[in-house]
C-alpha cells in the first residue's frame, strides 16, 4: 500500500470540508470540558481542604 492509498480517505469528495470541521470542533468541545471539568474538580478539593482543616 502507498502513502497515497493509504491517506486517500482525507478528502471525502464534496463534503470534506464539514466533515473535517466536526471533527475538529468535536475535539476543541471535548477538550475544552476536561480541562474545564479538571480546574473545577482542583477547586473543589482546594476548598473542601481549607474547610475541613479549620476544624
Amino acid at each position: 500500500m502507498t502513502l497515497a492509498e493509504y491517506f486517500s480517505f482525507l478528502p471525502y469528495g464534496k463534503y470534506a470540508f464539514y466533515i473535517w470541521f466536526s471533527y475538529l470542533m468535536t475535539f476543541v468541545v471535548i477538550t475544552t470540558l476536561f480541562i474545564r471539568t479538571r480546574s473545577i474538580h482542583k477547586n473543589t478539593i482546594k476548598q473542601l481542604r481549607i474547610k475541613y482543616s479549620r476544624s
